[in-house]
């Protein structure tokens, strides 16, 4: 869950969730901070950071990345179908585009090939959106074809 630091009103959000990602600290003071800290700070894990500078974002990756390692299992996956081999391929050719767009300083590109990343483990993960509805319907029952 993540809020803006410039707009805590003093009210908990309802966040069904364990981590709490506050953004926009650089443009806070420190007694702002403290006091989102007292606030949010009583069933959850906290996070503070700023997209514009940084700050903070290493440490919610290696949180989140130690969060994974303890979660998923370390077996590794058996792939055994070319559609799961063809998805997973797709996923990671967006991860790397991604990467290399951050590295290039393209948020908006990397943004995209995130999606496109996020797209691909659903449709491994056999997640049905409204795009994959829509493809189907105009390509095989669309009139004037």
């Amino acid at each position: 869950w993540i809020i803006d630091a410039t707009a805590v009103q003093g009210s908990e959000p309802e966040v069904p969730l364990a981590w709490l990602v506050v953004n926009k600290m650089d443009l806070v003071d420190l007694e702002a901070k403290r006091r989102i800290e007292s606030e949010f700070n009583k069933r959850r894990e906290i996070h503070f950071i700023s997209s514009a500078t940084g700050s903070g974002v290493d440490e919610l990756v290696n949180a989140i990345s130690g969060f994974a390692e303890h979660f998923f299992t370390p077996e590794a996956a058996l792939v055994t179908r070319q559609r799961q081999r063809t998805h997973l391929r797709d996923t990671l050719i967006a991860l790397k585009d991604a990467q290399r767009a951050a590295q290039e300083g393209r948020e908006e590109i990397m943004a995209e090939h995130l999606r496109i990343a996020t797209h691909a483990l659903g449709r491994l993960l056999g997640r049905v959106d409204v795009e994959d509805v829509l493809d189907v319907i105009f390509r095989d029952f669309c009139i004037g074809k």
